[in-house]
């Protein structure tokens, strides 16, 4: 029997649908990720399920006595008064079989020397001694004797100090506030967790610990999340929500891609399969004759579309059309900091960093949280200047900064007002501009202030297309992007011909896009890798002839070159045949439906109904003529196919 079953679950606000007959199951220790397009229902399915929701139609059971935790997206209220009373409750029934411990132990100890001294041992002594075996037992199963350094493991592992165990919630930022809940969550004996986008305040050191930690749980869990590479390393199953509709794929997110990719890809060929054999037989029936032959053919052509099933065209992901304005090329100095330091009061957050920047980096910049990643691209963007030291810009050099905190917005304007604010552009070629970011019709009249996470950063993107630069500066930039938004992102950004410099806790989105790695380790100081994000993660794969890579890659892609310039000339060869042999097969198709209608007119002939031999001869004609034209038709699909396939 499944922790979790939902049947055809249905919700709406107002006259919006938001979930439509949606199914899941979830077993026993099952991890799986819910996956989807902002707005398309992945909270609501999970506050759903959480019990803080209830579905307009359709049955949710949980297993009996199942115990949930859920996380919200938003920073929640925690009602503790510091991280350390706030992470003992969950175990506050082990700090209490400790406390009865402690003071067992201590009238054990007093018993034990008045007995001494009497000579004699009572027999409460007696029963003390038993009940602390019994309560030392229960201790032990509850793994009393590991309860704190689980405790702080958990606390630092999500990127908690020391000094935070004594610090008042109130004082503790959103993030801090939602990386305190996890934790607390992650201390408690669950059946089932549930996750809304949990990596949204982790570093790269957290994230992997938060990673390993979720693989080796052993309650059943489902995670939101845009997170790729969190996805591939956690969840064995993917949720897909899509149009109000959920779909379930058996694998990790790489696999579940190259599966619907498949999927898409098999679907798109039937539709246009189908499309062409339709245009085909349509425009027969159009062109019609007004003889009876012909108006024969054309009856039956009709009655086979009237049966044809039709093959549903399949949805385009829509995502946003990205355009970051390039200003030309820099000189060779992008970048250059010598001994530059920047301390905010007594806390220093860069000391003595010297390193250039240099025309077409793409670089990841990587880091704990505060270790002053932020402010090292505020320096570069000249919104901030350092302490001491020198920050060198080369010739022709033009930022362009996209903020994490986006202060460029001002909250009381509406879209259409923060686009012309900051352009040239009239009403309509503004609400053009927004159009390219999916806000459309009365979208444009809202307010800063109302929007969304994801709405704000695709209206943060919009605005910094407005301008033009050499040297991007990205901060945060996939923070609350579904993942259609995301691999838009990645495509534009892959194709930026600037130097450009990154920083992300998005593994799967800095993969393939840097090609140097600056590492803040925290303590003020920086480390340079000289090679790709991949690398970074897995030194082991790294080249030792970068030079050497570089050339052979060089020789792979010409070659790559050379043959597709010959697969492209075989295939419009090939391409002409098959519309040739095409062509031929549509004259013979039309040669065999003449003989079935002359066969069919013969058979109607009264004249012919007592020769019953001869009525046998012609109804067998029929129906071999019948079996020679699906044969025909049969052949004619392939073809369209193979045209499709071969061109699509």
């Amino acid at each position: 029997m499944p922790l979790l079953n939902l049947s055809k679950i249905s919700k709406m606000y107002g006259a919006e649908t938001i979930l439509d007959s949606v199914s899941l199951q979830l077993q026993s220790g099952e991890k799986a990720g819910l996956i989807g397009p902002n707005g398309s229902g992945k909270t609501t399915l999970i506050r759903i399920i959480a019990g803080e929701l209830e579905a307009d139609s359709g049955e949710l059971h949980l297993a009996r006595y199942t115990k949930v935790g859920y996380l919200t997206q938003e920073p929640p209220q925690i009602s503790a008064a510091t991280l350390r009373s706030h992470l003992e409750y969950p175990l506050r029934h082990i700090y209490k079989l400790q406390e009865e411990l402690d003071q067992l132990s201590q009238s054990i100890a007093a018993g034990a020397g008045n007995g001494a001294s009497l000579g004699v041992k009572s027999s409460g002594f007696e029963e003390e001694l038993e009940r602390y075996a019994a309560l030392t037992s229960r201790f032990e199963e509850a793994g009393g004797y590991l309860v704190e350094s689980k405790l702080v493991g958990v606390a630092r592992g999500l990127g908690f100090v020391d000094n935070d165990f004594s610090r008042a919630i109130s004082t503790f930022s959103g993030g801090e506030k939602t990386r305190a809940r996890l934790a607390g969550l992650l201390l408690q004996d669950l059946d089932l967790l549930l996750l809304d986008e949990p990596t949204n305040f982790l570093d790269l050191a957290a994230l992997e610990w938060l990673e390993k930690y979720l693989r080796d749980l052993n309650c059943a869990l489902l995670v939101v999340s845009h997170d790729r590479y969190f996805l591939d390393r956690v969840v064995g199953k993917i949720f897909a929500l899509k149009n109000h509709h959920l779909k379930s794929y058996q694998d990790n997110y790489s696999a579940y891609r190259q599966k619907l990719e498949h999927e898409q890809l098999s679907l798109e060929r039937e539709y246009k399969k189908q499309q062409l054999l339709k245009s085909r037989e349509e425009r027969l029936v159009r062109e019609a004759k007004a003889d009876e032959r012909s108006k024969r053919q054309a009856r039956s052509r009709q009655k086979r579309l009237d049966n044809l099933v039709e093959v549903e065209h399949p949805d385009q992901e829509h995502s946003f059309s990205l355009g970051i304005g390039y200003s030309g090329r820099s000189g060779r100095l992008v970048v250059g900091f010598d001994d530059v330091s920047l301390s905010f009061g007594d806390n220093a957050i860069l000391a003595k960093l010297s390193f250039e920047v240099r025309w077409g980096d793409r670089i990841a910049l990587i880091g704990p949280n505060g270790a002053g990643k932020t402010t090292l691209l505020k320096l570069i963007a000249g919104e901030l200047q350092p302490a001491s030291g020198t920050i060198r810009l080369g010739p022709a050099v033009k930022v362009l900064y996209f903020s994490q905190e986006q202060e460029q917005l001002q909250q009381n304007r509406t879209l259409l007002e923060t686009i012309t604010d900051a352009s040239q552009f009239d009403l309509k070629a503004a609400r053009n501009h927004l159009g390219r970011y999916l806000f459309r019709g009365d979208d444009v009249f809202k307010k800063v202030s109302d929007l969304s996470g994801g709405e704000k950063s695709r209206l943060a993107l919009a605005r910094l297309a407005l301008g033009s630069g050499n040297c991007l500066l990205m901060d945060e930039p996939t923070s609350h992007l579904d993942l259609p938004a995301l691999e838009e992102l990645e495509k534009v950004l892959k194709e930026y011909p600037g130097t450009l410099i990154v920083v992300s806790h998005d593994r799967y989105f800095l993969k393939g896009l840097a090609s140097r790695v600056f590492s803040l380790t925290g303590d003020g100081s920086l480390q340079v890798f000289d090679d790709t994000f991949d690398a970074f993660l897995e030194p082991k794969n790294c080249s030792d002839n970068i030079e050497g890579a570089i050339q052979n890659r060089e020789r792979e892609e010409k070659h790559q070159r050379q043959q597709q310039h010959y697969f492209r000339q075989r295939q419009q060869k090939e391409e002409r045949r098959l519309k040739n042999l095409q062509v031929k097969l549509e004259q013979k198709i039309a040669e065999r439906e003449e003989e079935i209608i002359k066969l069919e007119t013969t058979l109607s002939n009264p004249e012919l109904y007592g020769d019953h031999a001869h009525l046998a001869r012609l109804g067998e004609k029929l129906e071999q003529a019948r079996t020679k034209l699906d044969v025909l038709i049969e052949e004619w699909e392939e073809l369209a196919t193979r045209l499709i396939t071969d061109n699509p």
